[in-house]
């Protein structure tokens, strides 16, 4: 090699140490200026198991990362909830970051109850999908949570494998199904897809399918809720949530047995949201950015059985089994447009409600 390419390289070398050392010196700077933001972080969200592998995975993790930012959470029993205190509060919020179903977060940023993420402070949004990214950054996904049927491992030996075992006679008075929130407006996509049909054209072919099942209920609001009520032998079976349900079987003695039909599922898509005139707006992008990132999307998934958002997140396979089901189950998993849904969200529970549940 000539000594001419030797001093170009060493110059190259030279120049790109100095860009490189610029880099790690910005980058040392923002974390050290991350790092001295002080402050408080209040979140309003989903209650009891989510909430507390919530704090256990993400705000811990991120407490200890930024000791002068504390946060507090305050669970709620559903988006409804959290929406009315949202509203209520709506000329001198309370809450900073809420975490919310999906198709009511449309309906909260559309309302102007979320402010705009600032992509210099929530940096993750660059790892987003586009879908994720809704009402023009005013509201994230950050996870999905599917459907599936509980069972009880002590009394049903030969698991459900399909949804339509929900209509199988056997099961009659054996069924907890909790319908008049998100469950019922993704059960509906679901039985409209069994039944051959477009849940935009319309959900009356669900709707017949639901009272085929409707016989075999025997309690629409489980008490306390729809896991406790399979822990206990007082059902069968239950429409809910695989996140949660997955964490009670490994913690609570395997009672509770999740099925995952052949037919696939629908994931119930978890966002969060600034609130609009948030006094700790710059604490609270902190916090969004963590809570987007990968490794705090990685962590709920594999702790917590919730899908991740990130598209830089790739999960072992022994975990994407437990949260999306088998490959059958995974190659039918169903998306929805939550756009259109937000808009038939009511009026989807009213039927159900009245057409359904009224008359059983």
């Amino acid at each position: 090699m000539t000594t001419y390419m030797q001093n170009g390289i060493s110059r190259m070398f030279i120049r790109a140490g100095v860009v490189a050392a610029g880099l790690f010196t910005l980058l040392g700077g923002a974390q050290a200026q991350d790092a001295a933001v002080k402050g408080t972080v209040n979140i309003v969200g989903f209650s009891g198991v989510f909430a507390d592998n919530y704090q256990k995975f993400i705000i811990d993790p991120f407490k200890a990362k930024y000791p002068g930012i504390s946060v507090t959470y305050q669970q709620s029993k559903n988006s409804a909830e959290t929406l009315a205190l949202l509203t209520l509060q709506r000329a001198d919020p309370k809450v900073d970051v809420a975490l919310i179903d999906v198709a009511v977060a449309i309906k909260a940023a559309k309302d102007g109850i979320f402010t705009k993420l600032d992509p210099a402070k929530v940096k993750a949004l660059e790892e987003m999908p586009a879908w994720a990214r809704l009402e023009g950054d005013k509201a994230i996904a950050f996870s999905q949570d599917n459907l599936a049927i509980l069972y009880n491992t002590d009394t049903v030996k030969q698991p459900p494998t399909s949804w339509n075992d929900l209509a199988d006679p056997k099961y009659k008075g054996k069924i907890a199904a909790k319908l008049s929130d998100t469950r019922g407006v993704i059960l509906l996509p679901i039985l409209d897809k069994l039944a051959g049909a477009d849940y935009k054209q319309s959900i009356d072919p669900a709707l017949a399918l639901l009272k085929k099942i409707a016989p075999n209920v025997s309690t629409w609001e489980p008490a306390p809720d729809c896991y406790a009520v399979i822990q206990s032998g007082e059902v069968d079976l239950s429409i809910c949530w695989n996140g949660r349900a997955q964490y009670l079987h490994d913690t609570q003695g395997g009672k509770i047995g999740v099925a995952a039909p052949k037919e696939g599922s629908i994931g119930q898509t978890n966002t969060v949201g600034l609130v609009e005139n948030s006094k700790n707006a710059e604490a609270a992008q902190l916090f969004i950015n963590y809570a987007l990132g990968t490794e705090a999307q990685a962590t709920f998934a594999e702790k917590s059985f919730y899908g991740p958002v990130n598209s830089k997140v790739s999960l072992p396979d022994a975990v994407a089994a437990r949260i999306y089901g088998s490959k059958e189950a995974q190659a039918a998993q169903m998306s929805l447009d939550w756009n259109f849904v937000a808009d038939k969200y009511s009026a989807w529970i009213q039927r159900i409600s009245r057409e359904v549940i009224a008359l059983n």
